[in-house]
């Protein structure tokens, strides 16, 4: 039926078209009055961080904004996104951010949680575009420059994934549970699965229960009993935990919900407590001295043999977001916390630090991951960050990691799988690297060493272990990955180069390690030959005297039929070789064994058959500036020129020289007291008088250009300066 659309005017139409009039115009003003209400009751929940209590709210508003376009207020659009972020609803949170990017209204904040969400969906193709983008954008900004480091190779996070094994715990509630710590032999953690909150039982953010600790029981390796609350008496209506404990397990640190101040509003902020296992009851708790009403203090670890403390803040001194803090017992007090600077920390979060051995693990969601926190080690004493990858790292939050003293097995906690906290296990195979240890003498050409003792020190347990590299040289042996091992070797008259340090990061095990030791040896051997200057044949029975000239230690071998002598020396060290024979006139040299990298020196002395008229230089004779007294050092050459001459029955002639510096006479009457003094000193080694005689020849018989009025060096004026020996008569 079509109805006729045409009616006659009248005054009940009128009538009518006033109250329909009305009944808009208050539906209007309630409208509006309803809108502004909702809008300061969202913006109030947002500022409380009850984002379960305004998500609704927001989406109405942002929806609306969405549709109108024009009246759009972007900022609740914004708020929506970051509502949903904050509840971990990234699908939602996504939509929101990716409307505000086509308005182009993301500010630099917004497009580090846009990119964040992004990673957090495992949606890593379109973070990295963003991220590349914003770094443009803004230069400046660690977070985009990190994300964009061309050293960050995202494949590598997944190459330990067939090591791991991991598994959810029977005791996850489905409510949230995470931050275990070991306690004797149970495991403590944090939950939302107990209501105890009473007149308050739920938490605004995500209109969960307050968190309390929770106690199970260790059944076996890999099963735990039901868990219970702790026993203690300091629940509260605010969240309890996470918890740790000390070594013997008689001191509790926890985080707790304490009220602040902060721009003179009452605000919630974390802080930490202390209290001791008395008589099996645990005591009223103390508050952590460097806690601050201003900002939050938490996450707490002891850690050194429970002598220092490693927790989290928000400083507004860090870094950014919260960092990672260490302070050190010191009596019944806690030194000034340090932050642990930009090694450990970035301008993003970092929290949850545990300390196994020297290693620290934390979580962060500033370094380079898979998205949402990712857990990390390093080494607290020089070691490089390193991200555990997958599977204990993925999209999602994971953080809270503990392990057991081998670093095999432990906990960690994540809201993978529905963006709800549960705690996982894990077992880890343990990586053995493969590593070839080879001992070399260093010679000219290196020689390797069979069957030779090498140390092995592992440098984070202390443990030390002797092995023996086989017939060919080679020791193979496996180590564990991310320790410190030292190596050595010794061996009688060799000292080791240096111990060679081995830390294996980041290895596959098809990857084998070398180590080579270089024993350098300490001693050398000399092979001295004593021939006939004339003949070159060796003289058998020749005396030889190697002394040190550092020592002055003499010694004296004879020598074989084939005029040749023996010895080993010291390396890098100065030494004299003296020959002589009867009929011959006696010769030495002195010699370095410094840089050497034989195994044998050869030297050779050549000695001249003894002829009337032979004249040769005497070595080693020094005289007290322009005096004729003769020095110490010159006594054995001297000594060695009396048994010369006496075994020899000769008449000599000794003489001495001086350059042309100073007048003739004076250098004449200088020689000859010289030469007479050396003489002196002959008659008393038993020479006879009429076997010996002085002379001094001053500058009359220069060896060289150096006469008066010609510029010389001193080396060639001491050329000049010396002392000489003639054969007169052989008896």
């Amino acid at each position: 039926m079509i109805l006729n659309r045409k009616k006659p005017y009248s005054h009940h139409l009128v009538i009518s078209s006033m109250k329909h009039f009305i009944i808009v115009l208050f539906t209007l003003i309630g409208y509006t009055l309803n809108a502004q209400l909702k809008q300061k009751l969202a913006d109030q929940h947002y500022e409380r961080f009850e984002y379960s209590k305004c998500v609704m709210m927001f989406d109405e508003l942002a929806e609306k904004c969405l549709k109108s376009k024009k009246t759009c207020e972007w900022e609740n659009v914004r708020k929506a996104a970051y509502t949903h972020y904050n509840l971990f609803e990234m699908k939602e949170s996504l939509r929101y951010f990716e409307a505000m990017e086509k308005q182009n209204s993301l500010t630099e904040e917004d497009r580090m949680a846009f990119i964040k969400a992004l990673r957090y969906s495992a949606k890593y193709d379109q973070s990295i575009a963003l991220s590349q983008k914003s770094a443009q954008q803004f230069p400046s900004n660690a977070f985009f420059k990190r994300l964009n480091d061309p050293k960050n190779n995202f494949n590598s996070l997944f190459k330990d994934s067939a090591y791991y094994t991991i598994n959810s715990l029977t005791i996850n509630s489905g409510k949230g549970d995470f931050g275990p710590a070991y306690f004797n032999n149970t495991l403590v953690y944090a939950s939302k699965s107990k209501n105890t909150g009473f007149l308050n039982p739920t938490y605004g953010w995500d209109d969960g229960y307050y968190l309390n600790i929770l106690q199970a029981s260790k059944e076996s390796d890999s099963t735990l009993g039901e868990p219970k609350l702790l026993k203690h008496n300091f629940i509260s209506r605010a969240h309890d935990g996470p918890v740790s404990f000390n070594r013997d397990g008689t001191e509790m640190v926890i985080t707790k919900n304490t009220l602040g101040k902060k721009k003179g509003k009452n605000v919630i902020v974390l802080s930490l407590y202390f209290s001791k296992l008395v008589n099996g009851e645990w005591t009223d708790l103390v508050p952590f001295e460097h806690n601050n009403p201003a900002f939050n203090v938490g996450h707490a670890v002891f850690a050194d043999n429970d002598q220092k403390l490693y927790f989290v803040s928000d400083d507004p001194s860090g870094l950014g977001g919260s960092d990672l803090y260490v302070s050190s017992r010191l009596g019944d007090n806690w030194t000034k916390p340090v932050n642990l600077g930009a090694a450990f920390n970035t301008e993003q979060d970092e929290m949850f630090p545990f300390v196994n051995n020297d290693v620290l693990y934390f979580a962060s969601k500033g370094h380079y991951g898979l998205g949402g926190l990712d857990i990390f080690e390093m080494r607290l004493e020089n070691g490089k960050l390193k991200n555990l990858g997958a599977p204990i790292n993925s999209a999602s939050d994971d953080f809270a990691y503990i392990s057991d003293s081998t670093g095999l097995q432990g906990y960690f906690s994540t809201n993978r799988g529905g963006n709800i906290d549960n705690i996982y296990d894990f077992t880890k195979k343990e990586v053995l690297i493969d590593v070839i240890v080879q001992v070399f003498e260093k010679y000219k050409v290196n020689e390797i060493v069979p069957s030779q003792p090498i140390t092995l020190k592992n440098e984070v347990t202390g443990e030390e272990e002797e092995y023996y590299s086989d017939k060919d040289g080679n020791l193979h042996i496996q180590v564990r990955e991310n320790e410190k091992y030292t190596f050595s070797s010794s061996k009688e008259e060799f000292k080791l180069k240096e111990p060679v340090s081995l830390m294996v990061n980041k290895a596959t095990q098809d990857t084998t390690y070398k180590v080579e030791l270089i024993l350098l040896p300490t001693r050398i051997t000399i092979a001295l030959r004593i021939i006939a200057k004339d003949t070159r044949l060796p003289l058998d029975q020749a005396t030889t005297v190697v002394t040190s000239l550092e020592t002055k230690a003499d010694t004296t071998l004879i020598t074989n039929k084939h005029g040749l002598v023996t010895m080993n020396v010291d390396r890098n060290k100065s030494y004299n070789a003296f020959a002589s024979k009867k009929g011959y006139i006696d010769a030495e040299r002195v010699f370095s064994t410094s840089n050497e990298d034989g195994k044998i020196i050869e030297l050779e002395l050549a000695l001249t058959p003894i002829k009337k008229g032979e004249k040769f230089k005497l070595e080693n004779i020094f005289y007290d500036l322009n005096k004729s007294t003769l020095r110490e050092e010159s006594m054995a050459s001297l000594d060695k020129l009396a048994d010369f001459i006496l075994k020899n029955d000769l008449r000599i002639e000794l003489s001495a020289h001086t350059d042309s510096r100073g007048s003739a006479s004076y250098n004449q009457k200088l020689s000859q007291a010289r030469a007479q003094s050396c003489v002196d000193y002959l008659l008393k080694k038993g020479v006879k008088s009429a076997n010996i005689r002085a002379k001094g020849y001053g500058e009359s018989q220069l060896v060289n250009k150096c006469k008066d009025g010609v510029t010389c060096d001193e080396e060639l004026h001491q050329e000049n300066r010396r002392t000489e020996v003639k054969i007169l008569e052989i008896n």
